[in-house]
């Protein structure tokens, strides 16, 4: 059974994987000076059981007037590491299991791009990821984990059709920027999910000298941060589990 739920898994996020970079080859492309959506992308396509609760911190000190400040950090167990990748662990809060939700599954996005277009060597991308505490597997793309749990807090893809990074060509290889990207329910809340994943996404930005970009592949900004920070909440609500910030 438990083989079965990670085949399950694995083709999700083959499924995503593909849908996102499509997605981003779009938008990146688009005219200058087209309208873009302010909203998250949600997607709607499988059942999984309900989100924890979660202790939430104030809003005050998570975004500076840039946007560039990093957010609060959840406050629960570790998520598993690269050994030596360096940095502290991002902790994030388990989701204990309920079965009095099934919820159809929803993607949230951003994307981490060097400014003036500058493309990102694959040396330079491999030691930003360790760094950040990620973890190259699965698909051959990079995972943030969790101890325990099958399916990844969210996963890091190449911008570069299909998506996926080639291991043996770290060093020769270069792409525009990556997509950094979760599936809720996941194995810890929607708001803590969301607050690891843009740590790691800035985390990245900062090593690369790069920006991160919201869905929409416009600068993630502070607004535009609370914004998706209540639809997260709003989302553990949904399962009967709100968080308390």
């Amino acid at each position: 059974m438990e083989r079965v739920f990670e085949v399950d898994n694995l083709r999700l996020i083959l499924i995503l994987l593909g849908l996102i970079i499509l997605a981003a080859i779009v938008l990146f492309h688009r005219p200058k000076g087209q309208s873009q959506p302010n909203h998250a992308r949600w997607r709607q396509d499988r059942r999984e059981p309900s989100l924890g609760e979660v202790d939430s911190e104030t809003e005050s000190s998570d975004q500076g007037p840039d946007g560039n400040k990093s957010p609060r950090q959840p406050t629960f167990p570790a998520l598993d590491r690269e050994p030596g990748s360096g940095g502290p662990a991002d902790p994030v809060r388990p989701r204990p299991t309920d079965s009095r939700a099934e919820d159809a599954e929803k993607i949230v996005t951003v994307y981490v791009r060097r400014r003036d277009e500058r493309r990102i060597g694959g040396s330079d991308l491999l030691d930003a990821a360790l760094k950040a505490g990620l973890t190259f597997g699965e698909m051959s793309i990079f995972h943030r984990r969790h101890e325990g749990a099958d399916k990844p807090v969210f996963s890091m893809a190449n911008l570069t059709p299909p998506g996926h990074f080639d291991a043996s060509t770290w060093n020769v290889f270069d792409t525009p920027g990556v997509a950094i990207f979760a599936t809720l329910p996941g194995p810890v809340s929607a708001l803590d999910t969301w607050d690891a994943m843009l740590a790691t996404a800035r985390r990245i930005a900062e090593l690369l000298d790069a920006e991160v970009l919201d869905d929409a592949t416009c600068l993630l900004t502070r607004q535009r941060i609370a914004q998706i920070r209540e639809e997260m909440r709003e989302f553990d609500r949904q399962h009967g589990l709100a968080s308390g910030g």
